[in-house]
């Protein structure tokens, strides 16, 4: 194992006694979750937008101004959620409501200013500890990894019937 670790022993009857490829996926993918799902800042820095409020402010940067209806739809979240979060964001000055640029009724709403800059700082912190976590990968070790992930995002989404926006190009077929 990497570092020198050595595989534990499960306690007697734990399902985890038998791993196939799947069950060890979910639990890496429950080990690197724990990290984003804190709402606490990252170890090193004084604050950290939550988790919300990244998803928020990413997918309205990515998307532009969108409506609590279309958020909800997004995120795959009821109204009465989404409703809380950003209410939580516009109180916080990340997001601010605004008529809709295509003159419809419904209020969209962007990020402000500070929310772009916070979303920056967020994302600029997370690409030096994912640069510290990989430095010792190769550069083809660290693209197959991306490819991967990239792929098992869209295989989820697909199955979910929701698509995140990426600002780059992701070199799959959109429909999966």
């Amino acid at each position: 194992m990497h570092g020198g670790q050595q595989p534990c022993t499960p306690t007697e009857g734990s399902f985890l006694a038998e791993f196939s490829p799947y069950s060890k996926l979910s639990y890496e993918h429950m080990l690197s979750s724990r990290y984003a799902l804190y709402n606490a800042a990252p170890h090193g820095r004084d604050w950290s937008l939550d988790r919300s409020a990244t998803l928020l402010l990413s997918r309205l940067d990515v998307e532009g101004p969108m409506s609590v209806s279309e958020l909800a739809d997004a995120l795959d979240l009821d109204i009465s959620t989404i409703h809380r979060q950003v209410a939580a964001a516009m109180k916080a000055g990340l997001i601010e409501r605004i008529p809709d640029p295509d003159g419809g009724q419904a209020r969209k709403h962007r990020p402000t200013p500070e929310g772009l800059a916070r979303l920056r700082e967020e994302f600029d912190n997370r690409d030096q500890l994912s640069r510290q976590i990989t430095e010792s990968w190769d550069p083809a070790e660290l693209e197959t990894f991306l490819t991967l992930l990239i792929r098992f995002n869209q295989d989820l989404e697909s199955l979910r019937g929701s698509t995140w926006p990426r600002p780059y190009p992701t070199g799959r077929d959109e429909s999966h």
